[in-house]
């Protein structure tokens, strides 16, 4: 079984640049996705750590620093395919928010909103005033699998020294 963990990967990364307020959709076409096997250690570990720093998200969330910015967290959408989420709000032991790409699933639309148990939060991430993302776990696994040039725009666009 293979696991689609980053519907979007390079248009969201470049996109949120453009998008500070992480409150728009990234595109209204379906992105390319990265396919991952739902075995890979790294993966895995990345979304572990995720789940674990949960609590740091979701204090962030609960009373956001000034500057803070790009909010959002992704899910396995239909159990595979992993898709980030903005305009993100906690309801309980749940988080809200909408769709932020074009699922591969046609039974789901861009933009819908989604009430996600906070067991089911694969990644989060938000950006800092200093201007450096913040989670972004699975994305740090991934910038060492795709083209190095797109990798080092990524990156630099989180902030992120490399």
């Amino acid at each position: 079984m293979r696991i689609h963990i980053l519907a979007a990967f390079a248009a969201l990364a470049l996109a949120l640049t453009a998008n500070p307020a992480f409150a728009q959709p990234v595109t209204s076409e379906r992105d390319d996705v990265e396919r991952v096997e739902s075995s890979d250690p790294e993966m895995n570990a990345a979304i572990e750590t995720a789940q674990q720093t949960l609590p740091d998200f979701l204090a962030m969330l609960a009373d956001p620093p000034r500057g803070v910015s790009q909010i959002g967290f992704k899910f396995p959408l239909g159990g595979w395919e992993h898709i980030w989420v903005h305009d993100v709000r906690r309801d309980g032991d749940y988080l809200t928010g909408r769709l932020s790409n074009v699922p591969m699933q046609e039974e789901w639309k861009q933009n819908e909103r989604v009430r996600v148990p906070l067991s089911e939060v694969s990644d989060w991430a938000w950006m800092d005033a200093d201007g450096v993302m913040r989670g972004q776990h699975t994305t740090r696994v991934l910038l060492s699998r795709i083209d190095p040039q797109m990798a080092a725009a990524i990156a630099e666009s989180f902030g992120w020294k490399r």
